[in-house]
């Protein structure tokens, strides 16, 4: 896991840095694209967190434009596993630049990336940097995730460490989520758990796909299932409480926020999803305060405008409440976790 940055930085310091970064829920919705999407960017390495608190990542402004260049390679119709093997080979053509896309001088035009050198975009002798043309793209699209696993395990044989089992199912499960196989992903998942033994991250995991996969009630219990094993996990706190909200139980979800708040009090997702269930509850002054801690933490959100809205029609009642579902759902999860 990453560092924290700021845990030794004074408060002050640490509210500042809060304000400029983005959570993995902030960030898919500002790029709409999943929070799935943008959990698997950073286990693979191409987002980096500059500030993890309790397991939850926190992104620059960086990592934001790193994420729309992959956005854009996303919807010129490259998987990620295209993107990743790709970046991996101009990583070989640019000794010294470890990360291709976090560097200006590379530039995105649809499926090809390009070398900005002074005003031209070229690489030095007028070639191409990388095309990801339509052979390339069915090449890749022929080794299927069954294919990659299966050269794994034959690659690795009966030696195989358990660290690189696990590495090797992850892998696998991820391909699948990529391939949209979400049922043959969760198998994945719970085999790394028979194999490993209990772990949060690998019951997290597995929540987020069985969401994806509509099963609420089996994502409530692996949310459960990852804070048995790490109390301090807040993302999945969050999560839990708006897979519970989804599911009608606001009271029980109110809680649950609550509960993420007294581990991470400036985890800016929470204070407005707990807003939005209190407003449903009948509680509207308690609403308030978290849409304005929200608004403090967070002032540059994708959910911002929604919060200073219903700010505005609680100050000027005439003027009438935003209708519910207006900005943001009220699940981390609801506006983009199931939007593959």
């Amino acid at each position: 896991m990453a560092a924290d940055h700021v845990d030794d930085a004074s408060p002050d310091a640490a509210d500042e840095a809060v304000q400029r970064l983005y959570t993995p829920a902030m960030l898919a919705e500002l790029l709409g694209v999943s929070v799935a999407v943008i959990r698997r960017w950073e286990r693979r390495g191409a987002l980096r967190p500059v500030r993890v608190t309790q397991r939850l990542s926190h992104f620059d402004f960086s990592e934001v434009a790193v994420a729309q260049r992959l956005k854009q390679l996303l919807g010129a119709g490259c998987s990620l596993h295209v993107i990743d093997r790709r970046l991996a080979e101009i990583s070989r053509l640019l000794p010294g630049v470890e990360r291709p896309l976090a560097d200006p001088r590379v530039v995105v035009e649809g499926r090809r990336l390009f070398l900005r050198l002074g005003d031209e975009l070229a690489e030095p002798g007028g070639q191409l940097l990388f095309d990801f043309d339509e052979r390339q793209l069915e090449d890749d699209a022929s080794e299927s995730p069954a294919t990659i696993a299966i050269t794994a395990a034959h690659r690795h044989g009966a030696d195989e460490s358990l660290e690189s089992l696990v590495d090797r199912l992850q892998q696998e499960a991820i391909d699948w989520e990529d391939e949209g196989q979400l049922d043959r992903a969760a198998e994945a998942y719970r085999t790394m758990l028979m194999a490993a033994g209990p772990r949060a991250e690998m019951h997290f995991a597995l929540a987020d796909v069985l969401y994806r996969a509509n099963d609420l009630a089996a994502a409530r219990e692996r949310y459960y299932a990852a804070l048995e094993v790490d109390e301090d996990y807040v993302e999945a706190r969050a999560s839990l409480g708006c897979v519970l909200a989804e599911m009608g139980d606001l009271e029980l979800a109110a809680a649950t926020f609550t509960g993420a708040l007294q581990y991470h009090p400036d985890f800016a997702d929470v204070h407005y999803h707990l807003a939005n269930a209190l407003d449903r509850l009948g509680m509207p002054e308690e609403a308030v305060r978290h849409f304005e801690k929200f608004l403090e933490l967070a002032p540059e959100s994708p959910w911002a405008e929604a919060a200073r809205d219903r700010l505005a029609a609680e100050h000027h009642p005439d003027q009438g409440k935003p209708s519910e579902g207006s900005g943001s759902s009220l699940g981390v999860l609801d506006s983009s976790l199931r939007s593959e």
